[in-house]
């Protein structure tokens, strides 16, 4: 909601005027150096002899520096070129502002992401704060605005109003006040984080397109005109913040992604959290597609050469989450789809049982009875007869098929069938779909008592000869989730998170400028926003062996599997596979090792020796080895590393899954000549690289170890398990009894024990 405040802000809105009608004082410069001066040999360069300083009030193409006219106090910034960072003091001024960052036009809505990142050091006590400020113009009120966002600041620069919006942006909640003051050429809109960014060292990331479009989302009419900058201000008698990083990334949106029907849902693309694909039957040319923009809007068209044909596009949810009617209490999905077409046509919401086996189809727009009956694919269909859901009259079909006409279908249909046709060939299907009142209307009927859903698409379908196109235009799913609160999040650039997630056996870890999120159902989701090309964001799950009884010797028959499956949206570069640690000669820890499972682009590094082409598990891999020439461990040792690396890529905004063998692996560079010895650590990892963002969810990812334990176990130590089991004091006897090797002792170390003693009887 648009709300307008009439309200005095002392000390947040005398600046509004910014650059309108500020003049230009000279600059003074400090620190002037004879670069004659510099030899070639052995040169100290001290960088505050490039400092530069800057006297308020002062307007230069990179930044500004202002202050009251009138004002007696002092504001100025050292700008050092040289290092990239600013220094911002105030010395007993009313009000100091400092502006980094050229004052460039921008059309935002170009930008699928648009950002400032920056690191700051605070040295004052109060009147300060720390944020962004953009320029837009106000379409409501016809008058320019300034946006000033708040991330860091002292508890007397802001309180929220009565009157303020609260909004959330990326998991934060901000406060919005407009300020309005008479003679002022601009409105001010502060947008002020709730929760302070506390500390002397500040860090943080300011998602500009985020709180634009929730402003958008409540109401304000904003076109914003002008690149954001990093904007810091000092009220108080004296001050200093010194900004050590400012960067603005700009990612635009990507090019159009083609989905070529490959006939399988392996093929599909997945997309900023959705799913997209298209499949054709029985059309022998396999005449059409789907094409994906980054708005999120699926072109489809189909040209169907016979009667036979069916062209079936689908987006939504599909991947291993269970949903179930009883524990998700809301289960709704919101759809646009643009509909031209002549031919038979149905479109709707589309969902999958596990428990049943069986498709079920929600049909809210067609345009004949025909594709319903079974003389087009020898189906068998049989009616169960009428419903009502929301006031809507529905009939509902079996369809299925026995083995001799069963073509390629995997399962039986029930299909739910509006009695309503609609003739026009154009038409702009808008709906929603409340499943759990199908649940109770119908499905509840048909559907098994565990009622587990893997599937929820909204589709499109076109059956019989002819051509036509949809549009996919949106598709929201809002699906409760009881377990979100169990998340735990990894954010690196918040110094106050702890890097890494302790996870039974295994630490979830997050590096390098993004965030990781562990879900309850164990999924491990990793997402960010990258600003240079040599930048990595690295995440996973690892496991460190960190005895000489733990280590892994594939020699004495023990070996680490590990599988995942992934969900992968990236704008750059990325890979998916294993990477650890290996003891090399007189026990050295000196052996680096990467598995490359899947990638999109040439990651062999620079300098690494090809040792050929193996296949094993089920890909083809090229064998690497580079050896440093630099970098050494304490011993004196040169640290080197083996690579294994899919010969074959996988896409940008594709589902793959994998599962590595290392004992493969290794067996492979010991064949090569290379130095094998015992594995000290292993990570199932992702890497994300390059100027852009990108996100990847590991699901199903599991690092399963076993060994040949060289441990000998009796009846006696069913005893001493049974009673750490039941909470008593017992002595563990010099033995590791957690079998399973999943970081606890528990019941399925029980298991394990009772199988090993079982194996040694017979």
């Amino acid at each position: 909601m648009y709300k307008r405040i009439k309200r005095f802000f002392s000390l947040m809105t005398a600046c509004a005027v910014t650059a309108v009608s500020m003049a230009v004082f000279p600059v003074e410069a400090v620190g002037k150096i004879d670069v004659s001066a510099l030899t070639d040999h052995n040169v100290s360069v001290n960088l505050d002899f490039f400092e530069e300083e800057y006297k308020a009030p002062y307007v230069g193409e990179e930044f500004l520096v202002w202050k009251y006219d009138g004002d007696t106090g002092d504001a100025d910034m050292v700008y050092n070129p040289v290092g990239g960072y600013y220094k911002c003091s105030w010395d007993k001024t009313n009000l100091a502002e400092f502006i980094i960052g050229a004052d460039e036009f921008i059309n935002i809505r170009e930008y699928k992401q648009s950002y400032i990142s920056y690191d700051a050091k605070i040295e004052a006590d109060s009147g300060y704060a720390v944020g962004a400020l953009i320029r837009s113009y106000d379409r409501k009120t016809s008058r320019s605005a300034e946006i000033r966002v708040l991330e860091s600041y002292s508890p007397d620069m802001y309180k929220a109003g009565d009157d303020a919006v609260k909004i959330s942006v990326n998991r934060t909640d901000y406060y919005v006040s407009i300020a309005e003051e008479e003679n002022l050429p601009v409105e001010i809109i502060y947008v002020v984080r709730a929760d302070s960014i506390s500390g002397t060292d500040i860090s943080g990331k300011i998602d500009i397109k985020g709180i634009c479009s929730e402003l958008g989302y409540n109401d304000f009419k904003l076109d914003i005109e002008k690149q954001a900058r990093l904007y810091v201000r000092g009220t108080s008698e004296n001050g200093k913040i010194s900004v050590l990083k400012s960067a603005v990334v700009n990612v635009p949106y990507r090019k159009s992604i083609t989905i070529k029907n490959e006939g399988t849902a392996s093929k599909g693309v997945y997309l900023d959290g959705q799913y997209y694909n298209c499949f054709f039957e029985k059309t022998n040319a396999k005449k059409g597609d789907m094409t994906v923009s980054d708005s999120r809007v699926a072109e489809c068209t189909y040209n169907n050469d016979d009667m036979c044909s069916t062209s079936l596009f689908v987006r939504g949810l599909w991947d291993n989450t269970v949903r179930t009617f009883e524990k998700n209490d809301v289960l709704k999905v919101f759809y646009k789809t643009l509909i031209n077409a002549e031919d038979n046509y149905a479109a709707g919401v589309s969902l999958f049982s596990d428990d049943t086996g069986i498709q079920y189809c929600i049909v809210q727009y067609r345009n004949s009875d025909s594709f319903i009956d079974g003389e087009r694919d020898r189906a068998k269909v049989k009616s169960l007869g009428t419903t009502e859901v929301e006031g809507v009259k529905y009939d509902l079909y079996y369809r299925y098929y026995d083995y001799e006409t069963c073509f390629s279908y995997p399962c039986p249909q029930i299909w739910c069938v509006t009695q309503e046709i609609n003739e026009d060939p154009y038409y702009s299907a808008l709906d929603s779909v409340d499943l759990q009142k199908h649940y109770e209307a119908w499905m509840k009927d048909y559907i098994g008592k565990d009622d587990q859903i893997t599937e929820i698409f909204s589709f499109a379908e076109a059956f019989g000869a002819g051509s036509g196109s949809f549009d996919l235009v949106s598709a929201e799913f809002n699906v409760s989730d009881p377990d979100a609160e169990y998340d735990r999040v990894i954010d690196s650039w918040l110094a106050n998170i702890s890097p890494f997630i302790y996870d039974g056996g295994s630490i979830i870890y997050g590096e390098d400028g993004g965030m990781c999120t562990l879900k309850k159902n164990g999924d491990i989701i990793g997402e960010c926003a990258l600003e240079s090309e040599d930048a990595v964001f690295r995440f996973g799950k690892r496991r460190g062996f960190e005895t000489e009884e733990e280590e892994i010797y594939s020699n004495r028959g023990d070996f680490i599997n590990i599988s995942y499956r992934a969900y992968v949206n990236t704008y750059g570069n990325y890979s998916i596979g294993a990477e650890g640690r290996m003891r090399g000669e007189d026990g050295e820890e000196y052996i680096y090792f990467y598995i490359y499972d899947s990638l999109n682009y040439n990651a062999v590094p620079e300098g690494a020796e090809f040792l050929g082409t193996k296949q094993f598990t089920d890909k083809e891999y090229d064998l690497y080895v580079l050896y440093t020439n630099n970098t050494f461990i304490a011993s004196g040792k040169k640290e080197v590393k083996y690579y294994c690396i899919a010969h074959e890529r996988t896409g940008n905004n594709s589902i793959c899954s994998g599962q590595m063998y290392l004992a493969d692996a290794v067996y492979e560079w010991n064949k090569a000549g290379l130095t094998t010895g015992p594995i000290t650590m292993v990570a199932l990892n992702a890497n994300i690289c390059g100027v852009g963002s990108g996100e990847i969810t590991l699901e199903n990812s599991s690092i399963y170890v076993e060994r040949n334990d060289c441990n000998k176990f009796t009846s006696r130590d069913i005893e001493l398990l049974q009673k750490h089991l039941l909470g008593e004091k017992f002595d563990l006897d010099g033995k590791n009894y957690d079998l399973n090797y999943d970081g606890a002792v528990d019941s399925f170390d029980m298991i394990e024990l009772r199988k090993k003693l079982s194996e040694e009887m017979y």
